[in-house]
């Protein structure tokens, strides 16, 4: 239905971008400009204008109006090169900071209108310029009223120009020729003939009239040349009654007497207000708006006794049961002569452009998947409790809700699941903040709960619990479960901020707070998170500036094969010196550059570095060498990481199978299908893959029979305690049997005494790595080490 609408309309609607780009357009705007939709969408929109730069005057105009609609009349271009005249009504709107976002609005096709009013002006001027020469009365009169006349005409009937425009034609003709002249005009006769004059003070004369038929724009007109016969016989033309061309129009006529009650109504008055003739005539006006309308009629008609003027909107039941608004214009109408006075009242039916205004005014207000209050209107209704609170000396608070791994959901199931789970959330939001709080879509997966008038901050920390709670069931998408926990971060007004934006900020910060603590939970904000958080920002600023310096270098940790006691490989371990930090531990940059996506160019640098460093060993003997690279989940999300191996690799010369990447369980946690194929296009190369850090995680055994993995690590977590703890060492046992069951070699972490080789080997661990052998070193000391046998 909205589509049919849309196409019908005559009014083109449009959203253009900060950057002019056409961001939305109705389907009718191939009607206007002969361009489809799909070619108008994100294309500038300068591109309609004939002249470009008349549109930075006309946005610049928009924006002035701050919000205001605008209007501008500019001509344009449609795609057959055809010119048009429009006429825009627009409005600005800006981001919550105040920065300009684009322009919302509407377009209509004037290019009728605009031809007419030019050829009326040029008819004018033609008329002007020819008629002000001649000895002849000439005079240009429109269903009988006069509407312009030459000097020679003035002169002719003795009446002043702004007088002959209030009179009709027959108005200088004798009484008893009056229907002479009214049947030459009915029958547009064209020939000239003859009829009394009659002047201002009454006096007549005989007179030739000779009228012809005529157009100005699209209205039809008569210009008549008058002769004086006796003493320059002067001719008037015959006169229609205006009440035709209201007959005509389009627009809903009513002629109302001073005492309310309808004299007239023309035929269009019957469609648009949906009262026939028959029952409004002779009526009082105030019948046909029952109900609310009754009142804003009253003030109406009060206003036009009082000022003789009045325009507004009125909404209105019809008969029919149907909700209408009418924009209606009074207007005084004094008859020459008489001591009478009417109103005249023009009616038009703007239900269609109310309800557009109501459309856009919603878009602009509230999120177009979930019907919350979007971020403009969440801002302004925070502001507004802030400003409440302030005045009673209450509390706000603000709920900063973020959805755990909805980014793998998205990605790896499709937008319509994730828009169904935005939907879904939305509803469990709304039901566990209940009437106390007010939720919003902040944008992407974020939302906002704005709760006002409290005494403490019990109230939200009850509200933040059951979104917990809440979302700890599994959503149901298409018979499937789906898994989508909330952290959420909250900020008190006053302690926490006293402006939007500070609490917002310190809300996301105590969000971010949640997710670190491990998801699934909320955090109340504290001044020392604001302190993380700026050094977070200092460290990712320190990342970024970092890379492709020498501030980061590489160590190398030996593999010891358990049986032998053999350096057989090493393991790439990142270092990082800064000259502002100092020497940062890799457990403080490294999820840092993870979430800040820095990870990506760092590992880069890491895969091509160690690469050439592993080539020079394979080429010094160690052909057997095992090369360990730890790589990020993130890395594994560019679509450039396969690309970044085969680089290192092509450009080092180090045989693939000398490679052996590790991988964490958390990339396995996402269950993208992409991964899958990744890990296995690494494998058909030759690379090798490990699972790390198993066991500490969220392990499973599917892991190991789906993906072609060939290492298994036991985390270094471990190895402490596990000769002490019975339940450890079972463990460790455990999962050396099931590795070996399995075909996959293991590796042991953070191995440092001998009594924990001596017990790996007797449960044939394969491998060995940690400080019994070796601290990490860098690139240079590592040739001594392979091959050396540890005992």
């Amino acid at each position: 239905m909205h589509a049919a609408l849309l196409n019908d309309l005559p009014d083109v609607l449009y959203s253009i971008d900060a950057q002019g780009r056409i961001a939305w357009i109705s389907p009718n705007a191939a009607a206007v400009f002969g361009y489809s939709v799909a070619e108008l969408i994100g294309t500038d929109a300068a591109r309609l204008y004939i002249r470009p730069d008349e549109r930075l005057e006309v946005v610049e105009r928009i924006r002035h109006a701050r919000g205001r609609a605008a209007r501008a009349e500019i001509e344009m271009r449609r795609k057959d090169g055809a010119a048009i005249w429009v006429a825009i009504y627009a409005c600005a709107h800006y981001n919550s900071d105040g920065r300009f976002a684009g322009i919302n609005g509407a377009i209509r096709d004037i290019t009728e209108v605009w031809q007419t009013r030019k050829t009326l002006q040029d008819s004018e001027d033609r008329f002007r310029r020819l008629s002000d020469v001649a000895t002849e009365a000439i005079c240009i009169h429109f269903q009988g009223k006069i509407i312009d006349m030459n000097k020679a005409f003035e002169t002719l009937f003795a009446y002043p120009r702004e007088e002959l425009l209030t009179m009709w034609a027959w108005d200088v003709i004798d009484p008893r020729d009056i229907p002479l002249a009214k049947s030459m005009v009915a029958q547009q006769y064209e020939a000239p003939y003859e009829v009394r004059g009659v002047r201002k003070d009454g006096s007549v004369f005989p007179m030739e009239i000779y009228s012809k038929h005529s157009w100005m724009g699209a209205n039809s007109v008569r210009v008549t040349s008058i002769r004086d016969l006796t003493q320059s016989k002067k001719a008037e033309a015959s006169v229609r009654l205006l009440s035709q061309a209201v007959e005509q129009s389009p627009v809903a006529v009513a002629v109302v007497g001073c005492d309310g009650v309808v004299q007239y109504v023309n035929s269009a008055h019957a469609g648009i207000t949906g009262h026939p003739s028959a029952e409004v005539v002779g009526r009082n006006l105030a019948l046909l708006y029952p109900g609310k309308a009754k009142a804003a009629l009253e003030e109406f008609w009060q206003a036009l006794l009082a000022q003789g003027e009045w325009r507004g909107e009125v909404q209105v039941k019809r008969q029919d049961g149907a909700r209408q608004w009418q924009q209606v214009y009074g207007s005084k109408v004094a008859t020459p002569g008489e001591d009478t006075t009417h109103y005249l009242l023009q009616i038009e039916d703007i239900s269609i452009r109310k309800d557009q205004e109501r459309k856009l005014q919603h878009q602009a207000l509230f999120d177009g998947l979930t019907d919350l209050p979007n971020r403009v209107q969440a801002l302004d209704r925070l502001g507004q409790q802030i400003d409440q609170a302030r005045d009673r000396g209450r509390k706000v608070a603000l709920l900063f809700v973020d959805l755990d791994e909805f980014k793998a959901i998205n990605d790896s199931l499709g937008h319509e699941y994730g828009d169904e789970l935005l939907v879904l959330a939305s509803e469990r939001l709304r039901q566990a903040a209940g009437s106390a709080g007010v939720v919003a879509r902040f944008g992407g997966d974020e939302f906002l709960v704005i709760m006002g008038d409290m005494e403490d901050a019990d109230a939200a920390r009850t509200v933040a619990s059951g979104i917990v709670e809440s979302f700890a069931q599994p959503f149901t998408i298409s018979r499937r479960e789906l898994i989508a926990t909330a952290s959420i971060g909250l900020a008190i007004y006053p302690e926490d901020g006293r402006t939007q934006q500070t609490l917002l900020r310190n809300a996301d910060i105590a969000m971010y707070q949640a997710k670190l603590a491990g998801r699934n939970r909320f955090c109340f904000f504290t001044s020392r998170m604001n302190e993380e958080a700026e050094a977070r920002l200092r460290m990712e600023g320190e990342l970024r500036r970092a890379v492709g310096t020498d501030q980061f270098h590489l160590a190398y940790q030996p593999l010891v094969e358990v049986s032998t006691g053999r350096a057989m490989g090493v393991e790439v371990l990142l270092r990082w010196s800064n000259p502002e930090l100092g020497h940062v531990p890799p457990d403080r940059f490294i999820p840092q550059a993870e979430t800040s996506g820095v990870i990506v160019p760092i590992g880069r640098m890491v895969l091509h570095t160690a690469c050439r460093d592993a080539r020079r060993w394979v080429e010094a003997g160690h052909t057997d060498l095992r090369l360990c690279i730890n790589v990020s989940p993130r890395q594994f999300q560019d679509a450039g990481f396969l690309d970044d191996v085969r680089a290192a690799l092509g450009n080092s010369g180090l045989p693939p199978g000398n490679l052996e990447l590790e991988i964490t369980e958390g990339l396995l946690l996402t269950e993208r299908g992409d991964v899958d194929v990744l890990l296995r296009t690494l494998t058909d190369m030759g690379i090798l893959l490990s699972i790390d850090d198993f066991g500490t995680g969220y392990s499973s055994l599917s892991y190991l029979e789906r993906f072609p993995f060939d290492t298994l690590k036991i985390d270094r977590s471990f190895m402490i305690g596990m000769l002490e703890r019975q339940e450890r060492k079972v463990l460790v046992e455990t999962i050396v049997a099931m590795a070996s069951g399995l075909g996959l070699k293991v590796i042991a972490e953070g191995v440092e005494t001998a009594e924990q080789l001596a017990h790996l080997a007797a449960i044939n661990c394969d491998i060995a790595q940690g400080y019994l052998f070796s601290r990490p070193v860098p690139a240079a000391e590592i040739p001594p080490l392979l091959g050396r046998v540890f005992r």
